[in-house]
Formats: structure tokens, C-alpha cells, sequence
């Protein structure tokens, strides 16, 4: 297969609060006013992971503007998530519920991992993506891929140092009377592929950890927000399962309502050590909207 030609690209980081316009002509001194805007126009600017076309477009200190030299980026939608974040070496997306994360024996084209591969090679045939973690297929939220087996790795090798501090929510059925609690019970997998808590350890268990806040509750619902010192395979799945208060629209752990025709768990806070700046990086999604009907709140910043 022939191998697309590279778009050249600058990035210039904006070190005070203006708009686009100005800050490209001072910037881009070889182009003129008239240019710019043609540029603008063809969709030649990103700002962050945004195509940008609005000449007014507010800029703040520390953006990263992007300009393709040569043709206008693609305007590219995907079902089933969007790019929150991207650059040389990562990739993090918000992922809708019911998408998987990479393949399966029964699915291997419509997963996040087949959608992105899709993405990087639009410019460069031989590009990839490279899983880091997993999601639920039925789970919402944050994911971040590497774009280089490099950067798989070194993410890999330094994913347990941030663990505490990625953040979920979760709506469970019932009203918790614990406002805050700290899970710690020991898990085992069935040959059916069933997680089980139990509060007692044995051989071949796993211990598991996880940390909660209750956001809102009312008679039926409880939102929960999370936080997994261990990271086990359905890990609060089963803790919540085994204290009677499964996970919304999570049959496989026992939840018998359904309300949003979907689980109720979303990766809402992603927090990593970048693998080229070795910096630690959060990114932050709002709460689904379909979570917040059910308390009937607008909207919950966290804390």
C-alpha cells in the first residue's frame, strides 16, 4: 500500500488570554490578514483536539494552537465516542455505552480500538493504536490509547501509581445509609465469568478496594461517586452486587430495573503519567445527562 504523505504541521502554545485572529497574525508573520482568514475558512487551525474556524475564537493561556500548512483537516465524527484529547503519543476518548473496547469472538469491527485504528491511518497507513485499559462494553466514559507500542508500555508500567485517582459514577439501585464507605473484600471468578465478593480471604481470591461518596439519593436511586484503590476485573460491580444494591441496568450482577436502557457506571475522572512528558495528566468528562434526570438535578461539578 502506497504511504500517504504526512501533513506538516506547527504547534504554538498561546501564552496570554486573546482572540484566534490576532494571536495567528502575530504569530504566522509570513501570512497576511486575507490568508488567514482562507485558512480559517479551509479548516487549517485546531485548537486543542478542535477544528477551529471562528476568527474570534477565545484563546486562554496554555492552549496549543495547530496549523496544517498544507490542506485542511478532516472532519471526522465516529459512532459510539468521541476524541477528548489527542496528540503524538495518546489518544483519549469519551466512549458511549454498548461500544466495546476492543474486539471480541463475536465483535471485532465495531470496537473503540477498530474506530481509532481507522482514524490515524487516514493520514499515514502504517499508523496504529495500542490498548492501555479496558472498559465495559456497557460501562460509559474516559479511555486512553497509545498511538506507539512505546508509549503502551511506559503507560503500562506506571498505571498502578495514579489508580486512586481516577473517578467513576455510578447510579445503584436502593438508598445507601452510609453517606461514605470504604469496600474491602476479596474476589473470585466462576467459570461462568462471574465476579464474587466475599468479606472473607482465601486461596486464589483477590482483594479488592474501593472507595465511595454518595452524591444523591431518593427512595430508589443512589448516585455514587467512586474510586478503585485496587483495580479487579468487575471489581464494584460485585462489591455492590453483594450489598444489595447492584449497579443500574446490570442484569449480569443482579440489577432488575432498567430505566436508562443501560449500566449506569461511567469513567467520569482519567488520571495517567503522560508517556513522553512523564507528567501526570487528568482529563474530566461530565456526568451523563440520562444519570442526573433521575435526582433531578442539572448538573454535578464534583468535589
Amino acid at each position: 500500500m502506497k504511504k500517504a504523505p504526512k501533513l506538516r504541521l506547527s504547534t504554538f502554545e498561546v501564552t496570554e488570554n486573546k482572540e484566534l485572529l490576532p494571536f495567528l497574525l502575530e504569530t504566522i508573520k509570513d501570512k497576511n490578514r486575507t490568508k488567514i482568514k482562507s485558512m480559517l475558512t479551509h479548516r487549517q487551525f485546531k485548537v486543542g483536539n478542535e477544528v477551529i474556524t471562528q476568527h474570534n475564537h477565545p484563546l486562554k493561556k496554555g492552549d496549543k494552537v495547530t496549523v496544517s500548512w498544507d490542506k485542511g483537516f478532516k472532519k471526522v465524527s465516529f459512532q459510539g465516542l468521541s476524541i477528548v484529547f489527542e496528540d503524538d503519543d495518546i489518544i483519549v476518548v469519551n466512549k458511549r455505552s454498548g461500544l466495546l473496547s476492543i474486539g471480541s469472538a463475536k465483535e471485532k469491527k465495531m470496537t473503540a480500538y477498530r474506530i481509532l485504528k481507522n482514524h490515524v491511518q487516514i493520514d499515514d497507513p502504517t499508523n496504529n493504536v495500542f490498548v492501555v485499559h479496558r472498559l465495559d462494553r456497557d460501562a460509559s466514559g474516559l479511555m486512553v490509547f497509545a498511538k506507539s507500542r512505546k508509549a503502551q508500555l511506559e503507560m503500562q508500567s506506571t498505571w498502578d501509581k495514579t489508580s486512586t485517582k481516577r473517578k467513576y459514577l455510578i447510579v445503584a439501585e436502593g438508598t445507601f445509609e452510609k453517606d461514605e464507605d470504604t469496600l474491602t473484600t476479596y474476589l473470585k471468578e466462576s467459570k461462568a465469568l462471574i465476579v464474587y465478593s466475599y468479606l472473607h480471604d482465601a486461596k486464589e481470591f483477590k482483594k479488592a478496594v474501593s472507595s465511595y461518596s454518595v452524591i444523591k439519593k431518593n427512595e430508589y436511586f443512589t448516585l455514587l461517586e467512586v474510586t478503585l484503590e485496587t483495580e479487579r476485573k468487575h471489581q464494584i460491580r460485585a462489591q455492590l452486587k453483594a450489598m444489595e444494591h447492584p449497579i443500574l441496568g446490570d442484569k449480569k450482577y443482579d440489577s432488575t430495573q432498567n430505566p436508562l436502557n443501560r449500566m449506569a457506571l461511567h469513567a467520569k475522572v482519567l488520571t495517567f503519567i503522560h508517556p513522553a512528558t512523564h507528567k501526570e495528566v487528568t482529563f474530566e468528562t461530565k456526568v451523563p445527562d440520562d444519570f442526573l434526570k433521575l435526582f433531578r438535578i442539572k448538573y454535578y461539578e464534583g468535589k
